[in-house]
This record gives structure tokens, C-alpha cells and sequence, in this order.
């Protein structure tokens, strides 16, 4: 594993998204289809609400809906906006409890 890692090492990132991150989601619905070229390949922006013990993104939309299910980090990538973009505070984006959303 040693020899993979540095052979790759360019290409393997581990990003450790805090809460509040503005960030990406790969579409992997499309990867694989042939009308691929004109599908969107990433979803969002997207903030970071917390991250599982395994490793997943509890992600919610800019408009304070929480997604459904946690995401894959390996579909999370940074998001760069052009402009500054003013976000509410992380209390104020969830309705529900942290201990309510980990259930």
C-alpha cells in the first residue's frame, strides 16, 4: 500500500471538511452513461453539517434543508466561490438537533 500511496500521492487527497465548509457533491449518476458530456458533474454549493465516525458528510442545501442521507467523502470536494458568499450562522441553518440528525 506504501507504493500505491506515493505513486499517487498527486491524486489522493483527504480533505477534512469542518462544519460550515462550503463544498461539492459528485454526481456519480451520470459517470457512466454515454450522454454524459452535458449532464452536471457536481451538485451544490452545499454546507458541511457534521462528519460520521466512518468517514461520511451530513450535508445541508444553502437554503437550511438538510439532505436525507450522509454522503461518500470520497463524492465531497472544496467549493471556491468567486465572491464572498455570507452565511447564517450553523445554529441558525439546522432545525432539528445534532443528536436528532446522528439518529
Amino acid at each position: 500500500m506504501d507504493c500505491f500511496s506515493r505513486d499517487h500521492a498527486s491524486k489522493i487527497k483527504d480533505y477534512d471538511f469542518t462544519p460550515g465548509s462550503l463544498v461539492l457533491i459528485r454526481n456519480t449518476r451520470f459517470e457512466k452513461s454515454l450522454n454524459r458530456k452535458m449532464r452536471p458533474r457536481y451538485i451544490g454549493p452545499m454546507i458541511v453539517i457534521s462528519r460520521n465516525r466512518g468517514g461520511a458528510y451530513i450535508l445541508a442545501e444553502l437554503n437550511r434543508a438538510v439532505l436525507q442521507r450522509p454522503i461518500g467523502a470520497f463524492r465531497v470536494i472544496p467549493y471556491y466561490p468567486r465572491r464572498t458568499i455570507t452565511l447564517p450562522p450553523l445554529e441558525d441553518v439546522l432545525d432539528i438537533s445534532t443528536k436528532e440528525l446522528r439518529r
